[in-house]
């Protein structure tokens, strides 16, 4: 039986090599597919930047040079 999909959304970015490469090591490291690290990794990063206060948030803003 196939399984249940998953409520989700298409996201194409581009990241910079090295950014890549160690995601792709991660990833080979742990077995994780690169839809699930990544989903984890934002997640825990959501999680701890929504902890912070709006005023302590301010460091995150966009850079444009990024």
């Amino acid at each position: 039986m196939p399984r249940a999909k998953k409520d989700a959304k298409l996201l194409n970015i581009k990241l910079a090599t090295p950014v890549y490469d160690r995601l792709d090591e991660f990833c080979e490291e742990t077995g994780m597919s690169k839809t699930v690290a990544a989903e984890k990794i934002f997640t825990h990063f959501f999680d701890e930047y929504f902890k912070r206060p709006e005023s302590e948030r301010s460091i995150f803003q966009h850079n444009a040079k990024e």
